[in-house]
């Protein structure tokens, strides 16, 4: 009986790039891959909006020197606030207070013309701005003007002083502890509606120095 026929050993060999299942291996990975950043991309959906670098006051003019870009998801929101992308008008000005790290409003970029506020500089006593900073919101007292029966007074009497305005907001401190007019009466530039203005500066002399008393929650000093 004859030997039946032993069939002969195959050797293994390394896979080629001309081998058909390793190219469609590769190109399943590479699919998934660009598949997989497609959909990341499609749902990352943040936008480019400003934010305030620095304190910004009501009837400063606002450059994108004063701004910073974020990206961020404000969804339906997105229309309320200013994007990078877009230019801001020439001798634009902010009509409130904007914080560092706060969106800018769209609506709080005006004209000049537009705003009902001004900025004016008026006698403080340096008693009354240790607390304050470019930004804190506050309320204006001032000396109520002496009655028909008052206008005779000791001149050493102490004025009684009742509200003017609240939510007023400072501009500007002196630096080192600035002077102006006579004693120790500090300059501070605050913003306050343009109506109240007139009013304001009639109550505000040397002898009766506006206070400022900083409200609850606004910016104040750390030192």
């Amino acid at each position: 009986m004859s030997d039946l026929p032993t069939p002969a050993a195959r050797r293994l060999t390394k896979p080629s790039w001309k081998d058909t299942r390793l190219l469609v291996g590769v190109l399943l990975v590479l699919l998934s891959i660009i598949i997989g950043a497609l959909a990341m991309r499609a749902a990352d959906d943040r936008v480019g909006m400003w934010v305030a670098s620095e304190q910004l006051t009501p009837g400063e003019t606002i450059e994108t020197s004063d701004l910073e870009r974020v990206d961020v998801q404000l969804g339906d929101a997105q229309g309320d606030y200013l994007m990078s992308n877009e230019r801001l008008p020439n001798g634009a000005v902010i009509d409130r207070e904007v914080r560092p790290g706060e969106l800018v409003p769209r609506a709080a970029v005006v004209n000049p013309v537009e705003l009902d506020v001004q900025r004016v500089a008026v006698h403080v006593d340096p008693a009354y701005t240790s607390n304050l900073v470019k930004g804190s919101r506050v309320t204006v007292f001032t000396a109520a003007p002496p009655t028909k029966g008052e206008e005779g007074a000791p001149a050493g009497d102490e004025p009684q002083y009742e509200e003017f305005i609240s939510r007023a907001t400072v501009h500007s401190l002196p630096r080192g502890g600035g002077v102006m007019g006579s004693g120790s009466r500090t300059s501070v530039i605050i913003v306050v509606p343009k109506d109240r203005v007139p009013e304001l500066l009639t109550l505000d002399t040397a002898e009766t120095p506006i206070r400022l008393a900083l409200e609850s929650g606004s910016p104040e000093s750390q030192d």
